[in-house]
């Protein structure tokens, strides 16, 4: 059985190695402070009617194995719109930080000028690739590589993840964020959205590879099912500052996108 990604313990939670990283056991992969940070803004937000419409994450330092506290403030709460800030201590120490912006649902009939693009990914269902994680790490040199969330995420390669800054995959999270709490669709999807520069991993020489320091979720409508669709794609300037812009899908169609701020990063085996 697969554990969750945290235990809750009172108003602390503590990861477990589920939630760890490709770089060291110390430290977490940056998805599950993202998820921790998107359940505990769901709570403050269920039974609202709104729908979250962004969560911007800033990923302030590498988040330790240790237990952390979640802090929700709400920055603007109206009838048609709600931000709030979430912020993710350990030791009181704030390691990250988030703000969600939720909407109010208008029924409307859309032109066809208007609409969202129809374009799918191939079913999940129908993709034989496999891949035993994705991460920024995948391809060093090393034959060492941590066990945490980036081996237990299932994957379905679809094409790409070379290295080349683009790749398209299924990925579906095989444990709740939080021990006994339902994870819904949009908790996952925003839990995985640090992939996508794992997905889209540019190696712009043989042992230089890229980190990103952010995660912005825009999500056009909420997604359904239990697996979510990427379309990846990274580029990177000649200052070592890069960009990547993903596409988020479920099998209904697409249903909103990632962008990713990087850094060029030196990866070293050992």
């Amino acid at each position: 059985m697969i554990s969750p990604l945290f235990l809750r313990d009172g108003d602390r939670y503590q990861p477990t190695a589920t939630a760890g990283g490709p770089w060291s056991p110390e430290y977490l992969h940056g998805g599950p402070p993202v998820g921790l940070l998107a359940w505990a803004l769901e709570q403050e937000t269920a039974g609202s009617g709104l729908r979250l419409a962004r969560l911007t994450t800033d990923l302030l330092r590498p988040v330790p194995a240790k237990p952390l506290t979640v802090h929700i403030e709400t920055l603007r709460a109206g009838r048609r719109l709600r931000v709030l800030e979430g912020v993710l201590k350990a030791d009181d120490v704030i390691v990250s930080r988030a703000t969600a912006l939720y909407l109010e649902q208008v029924p409307l009939e859309v032109p066809p000028h208007a609409r969202f693009e129809e374009h799918r990914l191939p079913a999940a269902e129908g993709v034989s690739g496999s891949l035993s994680g994705v991460s920024a790490r995948d391809s060093n040199q090393s034959s060492f590589t941590p066990k945490g969330l980036h081996t237990t995420v299932e994957v379905r390669l679809i094409d790409g993840v070379q290295g080349l800054g683009e790749g398209r995959v299924w990925m579906r999270l095989p444990a709740p964020v939080v021990d006994g709490e339902p994870c819904s669709p949009t908790v996952q999807a925003a839990t995985l959205a640090d992939f996508g520069n794992g997905v889209a991993q540019l190696r712009v020489a043989d042992n230089v590879g890229s980190i990103n320091a952010d995660v912005s979720l825009y999500l056009t409508r909420t997604p359904t099912g239990e697996w979510v669709g990427f379309d990846a794609h990274s580029r990177m300037g000649d200052n070592g500052n890069g960009l990547v812009e993903t596409r988020l899908y479920d099998q209904q169609g697409p249903f909103g996108r990632v962008v990713q701020a990087t850094l060029a990063m030196p990866v070293y085996a050992g």
